[in-house]
C-alpha cells in the first residue's frame, strides 16, 4: 500500500465522526440518484406496456421521463458537490500544518492531493454500494406507495388500471454508480487541488485556510451591547471561521427555502383539491339525469327529455331524510340549454383578456341554473345576505386552455339583470340577480355537481339533473331504499328517458384525491432527501469547527472564563448562525411559495396566504439542530486538562 493510501486510511480512522457524516452524505446522494433513475426505468416500462406497439407515443412519454430524471439528478449532483466538497475542505483545512510538514519532507503537490482523493475513493467503496441498496429500497417502497395511492383511481376504471412496476434495470444501476462516483470525486478534487497548492511555510504556520483582516476581527457593537463579552466572542468566532459557517448557512438556507416552499405548496394543493373536488361529508350520492332524444322532422328539430321540478326535488329529499332521520342535501342543475347575454361593461378584466376579441358590446355565455331543496336554499340565501326567492350568482367561470384550466370571476357584480335565451329554441326572458357567492362559499354538493359554467341559483326551475347527497348510518340499507324510491317516481316529460343511479361516493372522492397526494409524496420525498444531505453538512461542519477550537476554549478557561460563560458563547454562536440562515432563507421560501402559487393554484381563485406553519417549523428546527449539534460537540471536549490542551498542536 502506498504511503498516500496509508495516510488517507489513517485519517478516516482518526476522524471517525467526520468520516461518518461525509459517508452519510455520499450514501444519501447515491440513494437519491439510484431512486430517480429507478423511477424513470419503472415509468418507462409502464408506459411501454400501456402504449403497446405505438412507438411514437412510447418514445414521446419516455423522453419526457428521461428529461425529468436528468433535471432531478442535476439538482442532486449540485447539492451533493456543495455538501461533500465542504466536508473534504474542512478536513483538509484541519490538516494544513500536517500537509506543510509533508511538503517540507519532500511530498509533492500530487501526493498531497492524492491523500484527499484516496479518502474519497475509500468512502466511495463503502458509500456507493450502500447508497445503491438504499436507493433500490426507496424505489421499491415508492412504487408500492404509488400503486396504493392509485388503487382508488384504478377502481373507477378497472378495465385499464394504471399500475407501476418495480424494474431492476442494470443500465440504471450502472448509470447511478458512475454518476455518484463522478460526484464524489469532483467534490474531493476541488479542495484537494487547493490544499496541494498551499506553500509549505504557510501550511506549517496554519495560514493557508484562515486569513483574518483587522476589520473582520472587530465584534459587532450591537451584539456586544446586547449579549455582552460572550456575544462579542461569538461574533468574532463566526467572522474568523467565515468559510466554515458560510457552508453551514448555505445548507440551512437551502433547506429552509425548500421546506417553506414545499410546505406552502402542500397547503395550496389541499386548498385546490377542496376547490375542484369539494369536501363532502356524504357517503352516498343519488342522481337523476335524463337522456335527450333529438327528432328531425318537417316542423324542424324537436327534443324530448325528462325533467324534475324544484318542488318534486324537495319532496324526494324529505322522503330520503325519512330513512332513519338521515341527513340529505338535494341540488339540481340545468346545463347547456340556456345562454346569458353579457354586456361588455359587466365583464371582469380577466374575462375581457381571454374573450375580449370575440365580441363588441355584449357576449353570449353559457349559463347553468341550480336549485336546492327548500331548507338548503334558505341557507344559501342567508349566506348571500338576500331574502328567500332571490336569484344568486355563483361568480365562477372555468377556462380551458392548452396548459390546463383556470377558474376566475367573469362578472363585475352589481345587481344586474341578465337577458337569457334558449340555445335550442326561441325561449327568452330576463333574470334579475339579487346576490353573489364565490366558489368557496357554495356548498360542496353544488360544486361537486357543477361542470364549470356560470351558475345562477334560483328558487324554482325544471332541471334535467338532480343530485342527492346523504350520510346514512346504515349505508347498505339506505342504498337499497333510495334505489327503490327513485325507480318508482314519475318524472316530467318522456319518463322513458329518465335515468337514476345510487352510488358510494366516498370511494370516488377519495380516489380523485389520490393524485394530488401522489404528487406531494414525490415532492416531499425529494426535498426531504435533499434536506437530509444538507443536514449532514451542517452537523459535520459545526462539530468539526468546535473540535478544532479545543485550544481556544482551553485558553479562555485559563484566563477565567467559566463553563457557563463558554456555554453561553457557543449558544450565541448557534443563535447567530441560525438567525443569518433564517434572515436569508425565510424570505426566499416565501418568494418561492408565492411563485408556486402563481404557477399552479392561483387559477383556482384561491387566496394566497403566508405559509406560517412551515415558517414556524423551520425556525424551531434550525435553532434546535444548530444548538444541539453545538452543545453535543462541546460536551466531547469537557474534562480535558487545560495545560495539555494548550500545549497540543491539534
Amino acid at each position: 500500500m502506498k504511503l498516500t493510501q496509508k495516510l488517507a486510511y489513517s485519517q478516516l480512522k482518526i476522524n471517525r465522526n467526520r468520516s461518518v457524516w461525509t459517508l452519510a452524505g455520499i450514501v444519501l446522494s447515491a440513494a437519491m440518484i439510484t431512486a430517480v433513475f429507478g423511477f424513470a426505468a419503472s415509468g418507462a416500462a409502464t408506459v411501454t406496456e400501456l402504449m403497446g406497439g405505438n412507438d411514437f407515443y412510447t418514445n414521446m412519454y419516455n423522453q419526457t421521463l428521461y428529461v425529468m430524471a436528468a433535471v432531478f439528478v442535476s439538482i442532486i449532483i449540485a447539492a451533493s458537490v456543495i455538501v461533500v466538497s465542504n466536508a473534504f475542505r474542512v478536513s483538509a483545512g484541519e490538516r494544513v500544518a500536517q500537509f506543510g510538514m509533508l511538503k517540507s519532507a519532500g511530498a509533492t503537490q500530487k501526493q498531497i492531493a492524492g491523500i484527499i482523493m484516496y479518502e474519497a475513493l475509500y468512502l466511495c467503496a463503502i458509500g456507493i454500494p450502500l447508497g445503491i441498496a438504499l436507493g433500490l429500497l426507496v424505489n421499491f417502497a415508492g412504487v408500492e406507495i404509488v400503486n396504493y395511492l392509485l388503487a382508488g383511481l384504478n377502481s373507477l376504471n378497472p378495465g385499464s388500471p394504471l399500475i407501476l412496476s418495480f424494474v431492476f434495470a442494470w443500465q440504471a444501476i450502472m448509470l447511478s454508480v458512475i454518476t455518484a462516483f463522478f460526484t464524489v470525486l469532483l467534490s474531493a478534487w476541488l479542495p484537494a487541488r487547493k490544499a496541494a497548492k498551499i506553500a509549505a511555510i504557510d501550511a506549517i504556520r496554519g495560514a493557508g485556510e484562515v486569513k483574518i483582516k483587522a476589520k473582520q476581527a472587530r465584534a459587532n457593537r450591537l451584539v456586544h451591547k446586547i449579549f455582552g463579552f460572550e456575544g462579542a466572542l461569538a461574533s468574532k468566532s463566526l467572522k474568523r471561521s467565515k468559510r466554515n459557517f458560510r457552508a453551514t448557512v448555505v445548507s440551512l438556507t437551502v433547506s429552509i427555502t425548500l421546506l417553506i416552499t414545499v410546505g406552502s405548496f402542500g397547503a395550496q394543493m389541499r386548498t385546490m383539491t377542496d376547490t375542484f373536488y369539494p369536501d363532502i361529508d356524504a357517503t352516498v350520492a343519488m342522481q337523476f339525469i335524463t337522456s335527450v332524444l333529438t327528432n328531425h322532422g318537417s316542423d324542424g328539430i324537436t327534443r324530448e327529455f325528462a325533467t324534475i321540478d324544484s318542488e318534486q326535488g324537495s319532496s324526494i329529499t324529505e322522503r330520503l331524510r325519512g330513512f332513519g332521520d338521515t341527513p340529505v342535501y338535494g341540488a339540481g342543475l340545468e346545463y347547456s340549454s340556456y345562454a346569458a347575454i353579457i354586456p361588455r361593461e359587466m365583464m371582469s378584466p380577466k374575462m375581457l383578456d381571454i374573450n375580449g376579441d370575440l365580441f363588441d358590446d355584449e357576449f353570449q355565455l353559457a349559463i347553468a341554473f341550480a336549485v336546492a331543496d327548500a331548507a338548503s336554499y334558505a341557507e344559501l340565501c342567508e349566506i348571500a345576505g338576500v331574502p328567500i326567492g332571490s336569484n344568486i350568482l355563483v361568480n365562477r367561470y372555468t377556462h380551458y386552455q392548452q396548459g390546463g384550466r383556470e377558474v376566475f370571476a367573469p362578472y363585475i357584480f352589481g345587481n344586474q339583470t341578465l337577458r337569457i335565451t334558449g340555445r335550442h329554441d326561441d325561449t327568452a326572458f330576463d333574470l334579475p340577480l339579487h346576490g353573489e357567492l364565490v366558489i368557496t362559499e357554495i356548498p360542496g354538493e353544488i360544486n361537486f355537481a357543477s361542470r364549470g359554467e356560470v351558475i345562477v341559483i334560483v328558487p324554482e326551475f325544471d332541471v334535467t339533473e338532480y343530485f342527492w347527497f346523504a350520510t346514512p348510518s346504515d349505508k347498505d340499507g339506505f342504498i337499497e331504499y333510495a334505489f327503490e324510491l327513485l325507480e318508482g317516481i314519475a318524472y316530467g316529460g318522456n319518463e322513458a328517458l329518465a335515468n337514476t343511479s345510487v352510488a358510494d361516493i366516498e370511494a370516488q372522492i377519495e380516489a380523485m384525491r389520490g393524485v394530488p397526494r401522489l404528487i406531494m409524496v414525490f415532492v416531499y420525498g425529494f426535498v426531504g432527501m435533499l434536506t437530509l444531505i444538507g443536514l449532514t453538512n451542517v452537523i459535520s461542519t459545526i462539530a468539526a469547527n468546535v473540535r478544532s477550537r479545543a485550544r481556544e476554549f482551553a485558553v479562555l478557561r485559563s484566563v477565567g472564563m467559566t463553563s457557563e460563560g463558554l456555554s453561553r458563547m457557543l449558544n450565541l454562536e448557534s443563535v447567530l448562525c441560525s438567525m443569518k440562515s433564517l434572515v436569508i432563507g425565510v424570505p426566499l421560501g416565501v418568494a418561492g411559495s408565492y411563485l408556486v402559487y402563481i404557477g399552479t393554484v392561483s387559477p383556482a381563485q384561491t387566496v394566497y396566504t403566508l405559509p406560517w406553519f412551515p415558517m414556524l417549523q423551520c425556525m424551531l428546527g434550525v435553532f434546535i439542530i444548530t444548538w444541539v449539534t453545538m452543545r453535543y460537540a462541546a460536551s466531547r471536549l469537557r474534562g480535558g486538562n487545560i495545560v495539555e490542551t494548550i500545549r497540543s498542536e491539534s
